[in-house]
């Protein structure tokens, strides 16, 4: 409890405030701070017997002093209704006595906050552990995670939620009520478990807050030994949509179920046939602008002008690189099912690259 750093600090604190040397002893007696470094680690007699007493005890200069010992006052350090050291003001008792109380209150305050702040660090640690087991997967008793939980203060965090992945530029504070933000410092990830979905209230406090970030979401938990896999499948999708011009875009996964599918597909690893698809658009010293032409003529349900303004180009060039990848592969990106399979294969290539980075779990 009484630790050098923090009897150091109460030392500094209070000669601020009297004209007098000070020192902290700890449960033992022995000198951990003062002012009179060369004090630093002798047992001082009388800081023994007050612990051992509880009272306070007085060195009077006319008398002899113990050995360690200087004349002064030397006052119990009170915590929870024990000693867990001692104070010392070095000085003629009757010059020092109207600090004493003083000193001692100023050393229990210090002492006190010191216990109050680690136990809240403590508290975060947990609270990090905690919502860090539901990203990875490592929820296996329901009822006993709801009630630590709850323990921990996070009682803000209830069933069901959407699980959000948001840009990593993005710094925002959000109302309790709202749910609960995660910043995975392992992975360098930041998650919003958004509480009571179905009202979409993360949407409408970044809306009235002017908020500008790309976010996406995994299906909604109803269990939190789910909200793992969720957070998966935002993640990839925020993965693969993070790069493109959607600033300021929320997208849910309703509107990236094809790309929630395919993540799936390529942790089973029977993908093969589709990045065999893509062979020869990739030996094409165009192939980056070719599979980005696939991916926004998808998005952008064959809008050539949208594309266009997009890549920055010509409408011509679009048809051009449209062309193109139909000759390189054989299959037509204006007949849906052909595009629908250039697309997946797409986004399995770079979920594959993704995964190498080591951006995916």
């Amino acid at each position: 409890m009484l630790t050098h750093e923090l009897a150091n600090e109460i030392v500094t604190r209070t000669m601020q405030i009297v004209p007098y040397n000070v020192n902290i002893m700890n449960a033992e007696g022995a000198v951990i701070a003062s002012g009179e470094k060369k004090r630093l680690f002798d047992i001082h007699s009388i800081a023994v017997d007050v612990l051992r007493t509880g009272k306070t005890i007085s060195i009077n200069p006319n008398g002899d002093c113990p050995p360690g010992t200087k004349p002064g006052i030397n006052l119990p350090i009170r915590f929870q209704g024990k000693s867990v050291g001692v104070i010392g003001i070095t000085g003629n008792p009757l010059e020092v006595a109207p600090y004493a109380e003083l000193v001692q209150m100023a050393a229990e305050l210090l002492v006190n906050q010191a216990y109050l702040s680690e136990q809240l660090r403590q508290n975060e640690r947990i609270a990090y552990q905690l919502l860090r087991a539901l990203v990875v997967g490592e929820v296996e008793d329901e009822r006993a995670f709801t009630e630590r939980l709850q323990a921990t203060g996070l009682d803000s965090l209830f069933l069901p939620l959407r699980v959000w992945a948001l840009s990593k530029a993005f710094d925002q504070t959000f109302p309790k009520e709202l749910g609960h933000f995660f910043q995975y410092e392992e992975r360098g990830e930041q998650f919003f478990f958004e509480t009571r979905p179905e009202e979409k209230r993360f949407e409408s406090f970044l809306q009235k807050n002017n908020c500008l970030l790309i976010a996406t979401a995994g299906p909604v938990a109803d269990s939190f030994g789910t909200v793992a896999s969720s957070c998966n499948l935002a993640r990839a999708a925020l993965s693969l949509y993070e790069e493109a011009s959607f600033s300021g875009k929320l997208l849910y996964f309703e509107e990236t179920m094809l790309e929630g599918l395919t993540f799936e597909w390529q942790k089973s690893g029977t993908i093969q046939p589709f990045l065999t698809l893509l062979s020869p658009l990739l030996a094409s010293n165009q192939s980056a602008e070719l599979m980005e032409t696939i991916k926004q003529y998808f998005i952008h349900n064959g809008d050539i002008k949208k594309i266009a303004n997009h890549q920055f180009v010509h409408s011509n060039t679009v048809h051009h690189r449209l062309n193109k990848i139909k000759a390189l592969t054989g299959k037509n990106p204006k007949v849906i099912r052909d595009l629908t399979d250039l697309y997946i294969a797409c986004v399995l290539y770079q979920l594959n690259c993704l995964q190498e980075q080591g951006k995916l779990l």
